[in-house]
């Protein structure tokens, strides 16, 4: 649900990540949108937009290229992105949102508040999130809608996440349910276990994270490493990756990852799911992406969120088989 802009809210708002789109448009104002990320896909009306930034990287690279990239990028002090600083000065944006959490997943703050001086006028006001947890996922939502001035929308927004979290809080509890061990992988070539707010929401699902420390960013580990764990649910979840892509690269996974050592192979508990749509991005979808984890979990309890979801989840099964559910 979203609230109509408010009358006379004329500002144009520019974003540099997929996360700050969606919250832009969660509060109801996309139409207020004059430019975003080249990531940015979702709502897909926002596609058409004009986009602000470009990959250095070529997108149609397997996870290891892309982490080598990435690493020698970062070790000479250049960019993962370019910014348009034309197309900044063309559109004038009076907002702009972006991030300070990470420099591979976004554009780094250094090189906007560097564009905003160069192109940009005094009066541009950049707006940076940086979330570490749920709750500063919701505060960065706050923020925004109070810089928009759309507090209303934020009320609501926070209404429907708090109705979301007690539903499956309330049904872990009156069920009884076991709580079962769970790693999440956010990346696999090097292998990353999911850190930052991903602790939390097995928390809330009913499960007990694993390697993972809350609010502490992606932890790299060896197939030795994971070899002394015994995981109930594996949910495989690569930062960026659309659910086609991750399917292509299971051998990596496989050879990186214990797999066929594991309970949850053997009890069919490894899912693979929409890492691009899905856990990674800080905004109103991690919500659905604890409703993903429900399931994961449970599926006995959550089966209708199994039905909501159902394009962007798969089961993984011995031998590399993929099922559906």
């Amino acid at each position: 649900m979203t609230s109509p802009i408010p009358k006379g809210n004329s500002k144009k708002i520019g974003t540099l990540l997929p996360s700050a789109t969606e919250i832009v448009c969660a509060l109801g104002l996309e139409k207020n949108l004059v430019g975003i990320s080249h990531e940015c896909d979702f709502p897909t009306s926002v596609t058409s937009l004009p986009k602000f930034t470009s990959s250095t990287i070529g997108q149609d690279r397997n996870s290891e290229d892309i982490h080598r990239s990435v690493e020698s990028l970062l070790k000479n002090s250049l960019s993962v992105y370019d910014l348009d600083l034309d197309l900044l000065k063309l559109l004038k944006p009076d907002y702009l949102i972006t991030q300070d959490l990470c420099d591979v997943c976004a554009v780094s703050f250094d090189q906007v508040t560097d564009a905003c001086n160069k192109v940009l006028s005094a009066n541009t006001k950049i707006i940076s999130l940086r979330p570490q947890n749920l709750q500063d996922i919701w505060e960065d939502v706050h923020v925004v809608a109070q810089e928009l001035e759309v507090i209303p929308a934020y009320e609501e927004f926070k209404e429907d996440v708090d109705r979301r979290i007690d539903f499956i809080s309330k049904k872990v509890k009156t069920n009884g349910l076991e709580q079962k061990s769970v790693l999440t992988i956010e990346w696999y070539g090097p292998v990353m276990i999911g850190g930052l707010w991903l602790p939390e929401m097995i928390e809330i699902a009913g499960g007990r994270y694993l390697l993972a420390t809350p609010g502490e960013r992606a932890l790299t580990v060896t197939r030795q490493n994971l070899s002394l764990i015994d995981p109930d649910v594996v949910i495989i979840k690569p930062c960026g990756f659309k659910l086609e892509q991750t399917l292509k690269e299971l051998e990596t996974l496989s050879r990186n990852v214990p797999l066929e050592n594991w309970k949850a192979t053997q009890k069919k508990n490894i899912f693979i799911v929409d890492g691009n749509a899905y856990f990674n991005r800080p905004g109103p979808r991690i919500m659905d992406s604890l409703e993903i984890l429900s399931y994961c979990l449970h599926p006995e309890t959550f089966p209708e969120f199994l039905e909501k979801y159902s394009q962007s989840l798969r089961r993984l099964e011995r031998g590399l088989k993929v099922s559906l559910n």
